[in-house]
């Protein structure tokens, strides 16, 4: 047997594997009311960050990636955001996956002037925010519960956090 038809069915295949999957990879949006996963991790910049300890502000997690395009893209985005929204009650946390020398991640943050922390998540973080796709965003209400997760990004994503931050931030 040929392996020109073996070839032309795997790719076949493929491409109706990424019909399902691609659509989701470029946004996705989930609402919620679960209190956000706990954890305490230690910034670049020395600081500890307990997110419980967070709670009567708004949290913006953004797990992302400094090998990631459209992370890359998303970032002068949220500095701008953090900058907005930070005097009224907004923190925000770069939750880097970057694997190996956090050096790496060190260098990107400062030549891109990352002005809020940014940590190197723990494999048991990313799990228990259940992420499979970067960059993924999560907004944290004051209570601390998850009230959105938003995957991908573009410049309808981007207005939709904005106006989902001053809705959350404006609520008693």
């Amino acid at each position: 047997m040929s392996q020109t038809p073996l070839i032309k069915i795997f790719v076949l295949g493929l491409c109706v594997v990424g019909l399902f999957v691609l659509p989701r990879c470029s946004k996705e949006r989930k609402t919620s009311s679960a209190l956000a996963p706990d954890f305490t991790l230690t910034a670049l910049n020395g600081q500890e960050i307990t997110l419980s300890q967070l709670k009567g502000k708004v949290v913006l997690l953004d797990f992302w990636a400094t090998w990631c395009d459209p992370c890359r893209e998303s970032i002068p985005h949220l500095i701008q955001l953090y900058k907005s929204y930070r005097e009224n009650g907004l923190e925000m946390i770069g939750m880097s996956v970057d694997k190996g020398d956090e050096e790496i991640v060190r260098r990107f943050t400062e030549s891109t002037k990352i002005p809020y922390p940014v940590v190197i998540a723990p494999a048991e973080v990313v799990r228990n925010y259940e992420v499979t796709a970067i960059p993924t965003a999560f907004l944290i209400d004051k209570e601390g519960k998850v009230r959105e997760r938003v995957m991908g990004f573009n410049s309808a994503i981007d207005q939709e956090i904005t106006a989902k931050i001053t809705d959350l931030i404006s609520e008693r």
